[in-house]
């Protein structure tokens, strides 16, 4: 962890600023240029990708071709479309067995690939892929990653119109989901799938509401700026805010009256939390110079 100089905070280690106020952290110093990898060497990186993810190692795979993209590789339309589709397929694969797979990296890759959709394309075609599921606790599982990947968004995707997107898209599933679970092959679970997957639409709809309170109290020029400023810090991790806050939120399935209240404000302050530092910059932009 890393400790605030300003108000003594700990932060992730590779946060670039302080997760409370908003406070950069001192630059490292610079690390020397990458060594340009053969063209050969890269396209191999590529291709000893589609071979791990073909054996489920889905982090593996996003590893090897985030050092094909680093080392210079242009991804074409076709090997895009070849990652996508085995990156779906992975996941889907992964529903129907016990215990959760790493996404480790993905978020990386998708800054890599900043002339695509890496994540939002995912989630298309997880909520597709959805549709044909015949088990509950597949189709549970299913929204499980759909919601991580959503809350990876938030380490990508740096302007408020693109997240209040992602966030009403997945208000949009988690319903769909919601109204169809009951007429699956039902599982044994200590909690109601429907009431699951209600939880995930409500956390969807109080994020994105605070959201769009966010862009009503600014102008269109400031939250453009926000968007550039915010993708120049490549550091900046918004989706550790809204991980937390989304625990939170799970812990309201289960919670009696106070466990309930205290889990419903932990959320809210995540969510302000993250709130607060994203428009940090252009409050003080707009504040006169001395």
């Amino acid at each position: 962890m890393k400790t605030c100089p300003t108000c003594h905070y700990d932060s992730p280690d590779d946060a670039e600023f302080c997760m409370r106020c908003g406070a950069y952290f001192p630059k490292q110093e610079a690390q020397p240029a990458p060594v340009q990898v053969p063209k050969a060497d890269t396209e191999e990186s590529m291709e000893q990708g589609f071979r791990e993810i073909s054996e489920d190692d889905f982090a593996g795979a996003v590893s090897k071709w985030s050092e094909a993209v680093k080392g210079g590789l242009e991804v074409s339309d076709e090997t895009y479309g070849r990652m996508l589709s085995e990156c779906v397929g992975a996941i889907m694969r992964s529903v129907s067995k016990p215990g959760t797979q790493s996404r480790a990296g993905v978020a990386d890759l998708a800054v890599l690939l900043d002339d695509r959709d890496l994540i939002t394309d995912i989630l298309a075609g997880l909520d597709e892929r959805a549709l044909h599921l015949g088990f509950q606790r597949e189709l549970m599982n299913t929204a499980n990653e759909y919601m991580f990947l959503s809350i990876e968004a938030f380490s990508v995707y740096t302007g408020l119109d693109d997240l209040l997107g992602i966030c009403d898209e997945a208000v949009r599933v988690f319903t769909g989901m919601s109204e169809r679970v009951e007429s699956l092959e039902p599982v044994e679970s200590k909690y109601d799938p429907k009431t699951f997957l209600l939880n995930y639409t409500q956390f969807f709809q109080i994020l994105g509401g605070r959201i769009r309170d966010a862009m009503g109290k600014v102008d269109a020029e400031t939250l453009e700026f926000l968007s550039d400023h915010w993708a120049e810090q490549s550091g900046s991790k918004f989706s550790d805010l809204i991980m937390g806050a989304s625990n939170m939120n799970a812990q309201l399935i289960a919670a009696g009256w106070l466990s309930a209240k205290v889990a419903s404000k932990a959320r809210d302050m995540q969510i302000d939390s993250f709130i607060t530092l994203y428009l940090a910059p252009g409050m003080k932009r707009d504040q006169p110079s001395e």
